[in-house]
C-alpha cells in the first residue's frame, strides 16, 4: 500500500513531509520555518496545495478503513521518523554500564523476561550474579527516572524492541485494533461524549482550586463574564475581584507551563482597568505586576536563547520542548509589551463607570456554556491514542 500515491504522494512520502514541517518548527519556530517548508516541498516538486490535497486524501483513505490497518502502518512509519528527526544526535547509551550491566543486556534480560523467560536463567546466561543484577537493575531503574529528556529511555525502549521478537507486529496490531474499534462507533453512530457545562459557579469555585493553573483558567473565564455581563450584578463584581487577585498571582507566580495563562491575565487586566472594575490602587498594582512580569519574561527569554542555540541543528528531543518555550516566552513579551505600552492611568473609577452590558445576572441564572478545554489538531490528538507513538509524542511536548 505504500507504493499507492493519492495526488502523487505516497503515504511514506506524507510521512516524511509531515516530520520535516514539525523538524523545522522546532529548529526555527512556526513563522520562520514556513517559508523554508515551503522550499522544501519545492525541492521535492510539490507545492502547497498538493500536498494539502494529498494528505487529506490519505487521511480520508485512513478514516475510512474498518481494519484500522492503514493507520497502523503510517503510525509506524511516524515512529521511524519521529526517532530519526528528534533522536538521531543523542550519544549512543547502549554499552554504557551500571554495576557492569551495560544497557544492551539489561534491554535483552527484560525483553526476553517479557517474553516468558527465567530471568534468573537469562541473568546467569549474561554472566552475571544475582546481587550484581539487582543493584544494576535499581541503578538503571533510578538512571532512567532521572532522565527527564529520554535520551536514555527511549535508547531501552528501542533496544528492548530490538530483543523482542515481532514487537514492530505486535504494536501494529494493537494500534489496527484502537483504530478498528474507533471506526466501529462512528460507524455505529456513537457520539462523542457531550463536554460538560460550565456554569458561572463552577468558575467561582474553580477559583479557590488547590491547582494554581485551574484558578488562573477560572478567573480568565470569569473575566469573559465581566466583559459581557451586567456590570451592577454583586455576585459578578465580587468574582471579578477575586479573578483579579488571581490575575495578579499568576502574573506573578506563573512558570513555563503556565506562560499563556499569564499572558491572558494582563489582557484581562487591562480590560478590568479599562472598565472601571479596579480601583486607583488597584490598577497602579496590575500595571507595576504587568511589567515586572515582562522584565523577567524578557530576561527568561534570553536565556532560553542562549541554551536554545547550540542545539538548534542537533536532532535531540529537548529541541522540541525549547523551541515550544521560545515561542511561548516570545508571544508572552510581545503581548506583554504592547499591554504596557497601551495602558491608560487615566481609567474611569467604578463609581463613574456607566453600566454596560446584557440584561440579567451573571451569577446563578447565568446561563451555562460548554467548558472549553485546550483544543488540539484532531490527527495529533489521535495519535496521542496510540500505542509507542503517543509516548513519544508527549514526551516531545506535542
Amino acid at each position: 500500500m505504500s507504493e499507492e500515491k493519492i495526488h502523487g504522494l505516497s503515504m511514506r512520502e506524507c510521512a516524511e513531509i509531515m516530520a520535516k514541517d514539525t523538524a523545522l518548527k522546532a529548529q526555527h519556530g512556526e513563522a520562520a520555518s514556513r517559508p523554508l517548508f515551503s522550499q522544501y516541498l519545492a525541492q521535492r516538486g510539490v507545492d502547497q496545495n498538493t500536498w494539502a490535497h494529498a494528505w487529506n486524501g490519505w487521511w480520508t483513505r485512513m478514516q475510512s478503513d474498518p481494519s484500522g490497518q492503514l493507520h497502523a502502518k503510517f503510525s509506524t512509519i511516524q515512529q521511524e521518523l519521529m526517532l530519526a528527526n528528534h533522536f538521531a544526535d543523542v550519544p549512543d547509551a547502549s554499552q554504557d554500564a551500571k554495576e557492569g550491566v551495560t544497557l544492551d543486556a539489561y534491554a535483552r534480560v527484560m525483553a526476553g523476561a517479557a517474553g516468558g523467560g527465567d530471568i534468573q536463567q537469562l541473568v546467569a546466561a549474561e554472566g552475571f550474579d544475582w546481587g550484581q543484577w539487582q543493584r544494576a537493575q535499581a541503578a538503571w531503574n533510578a538512571a532512567m527516572a532521572a532522565d527527564v529528556n529520554h535520551h536514555l529511555t527511549t535508547q531501552y525502549g528501542q533496544l528492548y524492541a530490538k530483543y523482542t521478537p515481532g514487537f514492530q507486529q505486535q504494536m501494529q496490531g494493537q494500534v489496527a485494533g484502537i483504530m478498528a474499534a474507533d471506526y466501529a462507533a462512528r460507524a455505529a453512530g456513537q457520539d462523542d461524549e457531550p463536554d460538560p457545562e460550565y456554569t458561572f459557579e463552577d468558575m467561582v469555585r474553580e477559583l479557590e482550586d488547590p491547582k494554581p493553573a485551574t484558578r488562573w483558567t477560572a478567573a480568565h473565564h470569569v473575566a469573559n463574564q465581566w466583559d459581557i455581563g451586567d456590570k451592577s450584578d454583586p455576585a459578578l463584581s465580587r468574582a471579578a475581584q477575586r479573578a483579579y487577585e488571581r490575575m495578579i498571582e499568576c502574573l506573578e507566580q506563573h512558570d513555563a507551563f503556565t506562560v499563556s495563562d499569564a499572558e491572558a491575565a494582563a489582557g484581562d487586566l487591562k480590560m478590568f482597568a479599562s472598565e472601571g472594575l479596579l480601583t486607583a490602587a488597584q490598577a497602579g498594582e496590575a500595571k507595576g505586576c504587568i511589567e515586572r512580569c515582562l522584565n523577567r519574561g524578557r530576561e527568561h527569554l534570553a536565556t532560553l536563547e542562549a541554551a536554545f542555540a547550540p542545539i538548534r541543528d542537533k536532532a535531540v528531543p529537548e529541541r522540541v520542548r525549547m523551541q515550544s518555550q521560545l515561542q511561548d516566552y516570545g508571544s508572552l513579551v510581545s503581548e506583554l509589551s504592547e499591554i504596557a505600552g497601551e495602558w491608560d492611568d487615566n481609567y474611569q473609577p467604578p463609581e463613574a463607570a456607566p453600566s454596560q452590558g446584557y440584561g440579567g445576572s451573571a451569577g446563578p441564572s447565568q446561563a451555562m456554556q460548554p467548558r472549553r478545554e485546550p483544543e488540539e489538531e484532531g490527527f495529533l490528538a489521535l495519535l496521542k491514542r496510540l500505542p509507542v507513538i503517543g509516548p513519544l509524542l508527549r514526551m516531545l511536548g506535542l
